[in-house]
């Protein structure tokens, strides 16, 4: 892949600005929680691949609302990076690629093998072209990979077979993150076997992304402090069925509620717009109740634009970070003029810059 020209979702051209004191904030906060993570369950460092934090900047400091085992988006961040780079942007995109590449090879290929980048309905899946673009990626660098839907692979003789051969590598791409779900028992069964190698891992995803791992993270919230008294946390995040509906009714405003095994905003309400019934209704389905945080909004033509910041981190390291610029109430990428933008580090040429000058580089 020459220069990320296959990606998704779309790239945005405006940036969003970040302070140098607010990255290294962020980046602190990250390393630090990942020492956590490792700490309470050591299963956090099998295969978790890329990971991604999503923050929201806030008046009293950033707020992290999520980790991701499965993060899309990279290469559509990779290409908006070069948009705000008036000075190394060659170098930079080179360096981007490498540490992807290096982390894939230690996570995904590095035994060798034939790997296979698998979700479920491909034709239906926004980030199948990132998929394919991944896919290039590996194959211009010595990797044997094809992109599939996880229908096709079947178990013959102890062996996950795609196409009559024999695959080693998955990188799990389903929302399926715990192989759970009776269409991945082939699937399920070769990775119990050791038959297949599994990136992210459904172990590396319960230590680190499953959304009840929020409500004990959340117990200690303060993941780093700046010398201006702002904080990095972690929004509060409880089970719904902690207090009756009617209590969260009367203190909604305050809280967004979220399906416990649920992704990509998919039946997340904002309690500002929340009916009584519906959260009456939520009541009893593993609902959480997360303390709201607003986006921050970016103007664009004298238009509002909402985004939040994702940071893609190995481990707990930053490799890079995005904006996710969308209207309307949660995050989404299909409307007409949301998608991916660079974020620009004060007058920094470029995030690795930001990364290799500042104290979370020490």
């Amino acid at each position: 892949m020459d220069g990320g020209s296959i990606h998704a979702p779309p790239v945005v051209a405006a940036p969003v600005t970040l302070s140098t004191s607010g990255f290294d904030l962020i980046a602190r906060g990250i390393a630090g929680l990942w020492e956590r993570l490792v700490a309470d369950n050591p299963a956090a460092d099998d295969r978790p691949l890329l990971l991604s934090y999503d923050v929201h900047p806030t008046p009293d400091g950033p707020r992290l609302i999520e980790i991701n085992t499965n993060a899309g988006g990279v290469l559509s961040a990779i290409e908006a990076a070069r948009t705000v780079n008036q000075y190394c942007a060659g170098w930079e995109q080179r360096l981007l690629r490498q540490r992807l590449l290096q982390l894939l090879k230690r996570d995904l290929t590095g035994a060798g093998g034939r790997v296979a980048i698998v979700d479920d309905h491909l034709a239906e899946q926004a980030l199948l072209p990132e998929m394919h673009g991944l896919a290039t990626l590996m194959r211009d660098n010595g990797v044997h990979v094809d992109v599939a839907d996880a229908s096709q692979l079947e178990l013959t003789d102890g062996r996950l077979m795609l196409g009559g051969e024999p695959v080693q590598h998955i990188y799990w791409r389903s929302t399926d993150f715990d192989l759970s779900a009776p269409e991945h028992a082939a699937i399920r069964q070769a990775w119990d076997a050791g038959a297949v190698s599994l990136a992210p891992s459904p172990l590396a995803w319960a230590a680190i992304a499953d959304k009840q791992r929020l409500v004990e993270l959340s117990r200690r919230p303060i993941l780093a402090r700046d010398d201006d008294g702002l904080s990095f946390e972690i929004a509060s995040t409880v089970p719904l069925d902690t207090q009756p509906a009617e209590a969260w009714y009367a203190q909604r405003r305050g809280w967004v509620f979220k399906p416990a095994s649920g992704h990509a905003s998919k039946g997340v309400y904002v309690g500002k717009r929340i009916s009584r019934s519906k959260l009456q209704s939520l009541m009893g389905h593993g609902y959480l109740a997360q303390r709201y945080a607003p986006h921050p909004a970016v103007d664009r033509d004298g238009e509002a634009w909402k985004y939040d910041l994702r940071f893609f981190a190995d481990r707990g390291q930053v490799i890079g970070v995005c904006a996710r610029v969308f209207q309307g109430q949660v995050v989404g990428m299909r409307a007409a003029g949301s998608g991916i933008a660079s974020v620009q580090i004060d007058d920094r040429c470029c995030v690795l810059r930001s990364l290799a000058s500042g104290p979370s580089a020490s």
